[in-house]
């Protein structure tokens, strides 16, 4: 990002479209706010009104941080503080455009600006298709892969390309969290026609992070009968997920064979040529010079997510700004120093991954593995495989293996129970992102 101006917009932007709120509570509570400072960790954000500091200190934080990381790529704190401006201004325009004139204007969400390389490719070729020749390749267009990879970013250059070949058309791009936050919205105001009109009468339907809906039962009865209207009128259907249909833990299978029923395409961790590539791509998008050995030295310490690979190019442009100063591997190790990770084996990773839960849980390896059936050992088991998921890549098959030859249904089951944990708990989601950074910084 050029200023600081920018990096706000699009954190307004990520709100707008991904927080969940509404446009009047944006409008109320989050665009009176103003970037005070960043020095790379802490991002002070200013509001000039006592009585609404207090309020979006205490109910809008969370979210302003996930807005941060989402777009700088790595963790900041975000501290609300009452400022005054010394010159108030109005809001700039592109504060009070509709959400999707700020999609459409975001360059990043492009095929062109989307790196293709051999683990990327057949997703890449198969969205380009789908937004070339809506409702007749491939529907549903099914994108799965781990977090970070380009899932987003295809869906949203799908929706772009649409939108730039025929403006008129209805175009509805959402996550599966906003989806379900409007369906909860409608029924709550008795008025589920409207969301009907909205959502089975659109030319095309973009989901992203569909495995969310599952196990949410009337979501998915809502979310079954719009595929059903759309695909029998040849309305094109794209989703994303973490997981394959087969692995979405609780998802109806009825669901699950409508997912199925056009073509999946998967999205692999870059390779190290595909990761030299998409520094060089960010950084040349951000105006910002990076000698070869430095583009080196970041592709080969971050090597499993893109999110990542362009959040340490974001972090180490905004840090070499503040010192006045050219990037060097040594500036660049305290960069990144939370996303670095290691190229050792998958068992060397597996071994690390079970002496921190071991040891954050009081709960020893030998038990972790064992198949003892005690509440606290089984909560370490299920942390232990949440986490050799996300950090390995490992099939559900081989996690089972690795714990005394746990099923894949059980390995499965685990794996959902954590996930929901999180959602519900934040002292424990918190645990796993510890867990998981411990790891990564050994």
């Amino acid at each position: 990002m050029d200023s600081l101006s920018e990096l706000w917009d699009a954190v307004c932007t990520y709100v707008r479209t991904t927080g969940g709120i509404t446009d009047s509570v944006f409008t109320l509570w989050i665009e009176p706010l103003f970037i005070d400072s960043f020095d790379g960790e802490t991002v002070i954000l200013g509001i000039e009104s006592e009585f609404k500091f207090g309020i979006v200190e205490k109910k809008f934080n969370p979210l302003l941080e996930d807005a941060f990381f989402s777009v700088l790529g790595f963790p900041v704190t975000v501290e609300i503080r009452l400022i005054q401006k010394e010159t108030p201004q109005e809001a700039p325009p592109a504060a009070v455009q509709a959400d999707d004139d700020l999609v459409i204007n975001n360059p990043n969400n492009s095929f062109e600006n989307f790196v293709v390389g051999k683990s990327n490719n057949y997703a890449y070729a198969a969205a380009k298709k789908v937004a070339e020749n809506p409702g007749t390749a491939y529907n549903p267009l099914f994108i799965y892969g781990k977090s970070g990879l380009g899932k987003t970013h295809l869906l949203k250059a799908i929706e772009n390309y649409m939108r730039s070949k025929n403006p008129e058309a209805s175009i509805i791009y959402v996550t599966s969290e906003h989806f379900t936050n409007d369906i909860i919205e409608h029924i709550r105001n008795s008025n589920t026609v409207a969301l009907r009109e909205k959502y089975r009468r659109a030319d095309a339907l973009l989901v992203d992070d569909i495995q969310f809906i599952a196990g949410k039962n009337s979501i998915e009865e809502e979310f079954f009968h719009t595929f059903n209207s759309l695909t029998e009128d040849g309305k094109q259907i794209v989703l994303s997920s973490d997981n394959p249909p087969n692995e979405i833990p609780k998802l109806t299978e009825r669901l699950k064979n409508r997912f199925e029923w056009g073509l999946m395409a998967d999205i692999q961790p870059p390779d190290f040529e595909m990761r030299v590539a998409i520094i060089k791509n960010k950084a040349e998008a951000l105006r910002f010079v990076i000698p070869n050995n430095v583009v080196e030295f970041i592709a080969e310490q971050v090597s499993h997510n893109v999110r990542q690979l362009e959040g340490a190019v974001k972090k180490l442009q905004a840090i070499c700004a503040l010192l006045d100063t050219a990037p060097t591997i040594e500036i660049t190790k305290d960069a990144i120093k939370e996303l670095m990770n290691t190229t050792q084996p998958v068992s060397v990773v597996r071994e690390r991954i079970l002496e921190n839960v071991a040891a954050a849980t009081g709960v020893s390896v030998e038990n972790i593995v064992s198949d003892k059936r005690d509440k606290n050992i089984k909560d370490a088991r299920q942390i232990a495989m949440y986490i050799i998921r996300e950090m390995t890549g490992m099939s559900l098959e081989e996690i089972g293996k690795s714990f005394n030859g746990k099923t894949h249904s059980t390995v499965k089951h685990s794996i959902s129970n954590v996930a929901e944990r999180m959602d519900r708990e934040k002292d424990f989601k918190a645990l796993i992102e510890n867990l998981i950074k411990n790891v990564q910084e050994f």
